[in-house]
């Protein structure tokens, strides 16, 4: 089978043509954002610190008063609870971009099996209902270079298994 010698003209210029349309579109703010948001609750799903903590900015804030260390190290210690753990988004998130940033929100959920304490952070969670908030930061000049630096739900309570 002969392929005409324009069929591969054509290819030639089509593929890198749509990897550019691809690239520009993935690499869209919103679009980021939601990654980044997505993969964050992977990790901690998956209870890899190390990569969450690679996530935030070293300004992180949450609304339970933790710095970037103090959410970790509680993190660790709630989710330890945990034999299996999933931690999703409920809904397709909602991202605003804006000159300061970025936020993305939406219902998130936490779903697995452990101890009493992992019961009651499931319920605890699913009871507060509302939204999380997660607000990012751009952080160098590429595309992909967001940190988050906020994280909320303003009717959950903090969990916290002592120091």
């Amino acid at each position: 089978m002969n392929v005409p010698v324009s069929w591969i003209k054509w290819g030639a210029v089509a593929l890198p043509v749509a990897v550019g349309i691809w690239l520009f579109t993935l690499w869209q703010p919103d679009r980021q954002v939601e990654l980044h948001t997505l993969n964050l609750l992977k990790r901690a799903s998956s209870r890899d610190w190390a990569a969450v903590e690679a996530m935030m900015g070293a300004d992180y804030s949450d609304a339970w008063g933790h710095d970037r260390t103090r959410a970790i190290d509680d993190a660790r210690k709630v989710f330890s609870q945990f034999f299996a753990l999933h931690i999703v988004a409920l809904e397709p998130l909602r991202v605003e971009t804006g000159r300061e940033g970025a936020t993305a929100e939406g219902p998130v959920g936490v779903f697995g099996s452990g101890t009493g304490i992992a019961v009651a952070v499931m319920e605890g969670v699913r009871s507060a209902g509302g939204v999380f908030v997660f607000r990012w930061r751009r952080d160098g000049p590429w595309p992909w270079q967001w940190v988050l630096v906020e994280a909320g739900n303003e009717n959950l309570p903090a969990y916290s298994l002592g120091d």
